[in-house]
């Protein structure tokens, strides 16, 4: 009798504590970066200097190394590794495997050991620096949205938490928006999924025009554009709410097919909660354009907006 064929459960591997170490690091401030990276470098030469040139620690210093290039670009690892090797040599001699007095290595063989840990830390540093970047890109591309170039939910959560520090340091009021395209659903049903497509990206082109490149603007779901921003006082985020749907709605009204938009927006520290709040303001304005619609009899022209 054949046996079934049971599937097999497969579970993440678990973050090494070196992932770990290079996720936490790798959105460290260049100035913080620099005290902690510095108070390692001193605590490492102060052990080779205690210990002696016949107890060898070399290879501990390939980890501020790493770090160092993992934080601060490849040329301040270079820098630190010509440093570091001068260090070492002043420290431990010119020898290779048990450390070994300047007098005793012969000219030749010092300058080949030399020779060699210039080499092998250069291959470290470019080592790093490329993994880096490599890192950098593939994140960057797992926060933007591929359809719109805007960044997508996980990005705008980030950005959002980082503006809001930013926000209240500066003593400014945190402004979070939703827009979300009206009868988006109609577009796809009688022009196809391809004027659909065109229709988010005008909005999401028209949505980065009208706010500021430190601003946040993402797509967070469907046909659902959310902006993120810091505003002086209540007046200025109600002129920043009528202009952002302004722009979105001219430009959809210039499209073939006459799409409008609804905005909802509110003023709150917390960006989870303000966007939570926004959610529930742009459905009142859905509804006070549709109370329109039912009142004029016609179709609203450039939908409505709602700050609350």
């Amino acid at each position: 009798m054949p046996h079934a064929h049971c599937p097999i459960a497969t579970h993440p591997l678990a973050r090494s504590p070196i992932e770990i170490a290079l996720e936490r690091t790798a959105d460290l401030s260049v100035r913080r970066s620099t005290v902690r990276l510095g108070l390692i470098w001193l605590l490492i030469v102060l052990v080779d200097f205690a210990t002696g040139p016949q107890l060898t620690i070399q290879s501990i210093y390939l980890i501020p190394l790493c770090l160092t290039t993992w934080c601060l670009g490849r040329n301040v690892g270079l820098v630190s590794g010509a440093v570091a090797l001068a260090v070492t040599v002043a420290l431990n001699g010119f020898g290779d495997g048990p450390s070994v007095h300047p007098s005793t290595v012969p000219a030749v063989i010092a300058a080949w050991n030399v020779g060699m840990r210039i080499l092998g830390i250069i291959f470290i540093i470019l080592l790093v620096a490329a993994f880096r970047r490599a890192f950098d890109r593939e994140r960057s591309h797992a926060r933007v949205d591929p359809l719109t170039g805007l960044g997508n939910r996980r990005s705008f959560e980030i950005e959002s938490r980082m503006l809001a520090l930013a926000a209240a340091r500066d003593q400014s009021v945190l402004l979070v928006g939703l827009l979300d395209l009206d009868d988006f659903k109609s577009v796809n049903d009688r022009h196809g999924h391809a004027a659909g497509d065109a229709t988010l990206r005008l909005a999401a082109t028209a949505l980065a025009s009208a706010v500021r490149p430190y601003d946040v603007a993402a797509r967070i779901g469907g046909d659902e554009l959310a902006f993120c921003l810091a505003v002086g006082d209540r007046a200025a985020a109600e002129q920043k709410v009528a202009a952002i749907h302004r722009s979105v709605s001219d430009a959809l009204g210039a499209s073939d097919w006459g799409t409008t938009c609804s905005l909802g927006a509110t003023i709150d520290p917390d960006p989870s909660a303000a966007l939570a709040r926004a959610d529930s303001a742009m459905y009142a304005a859905k509804s006070r354009r549709k109370a329109a619609d039912d009142r004029d009899g016609d179709t609203a022209s450039k939908g409505a907006w709602c700050l609350v």
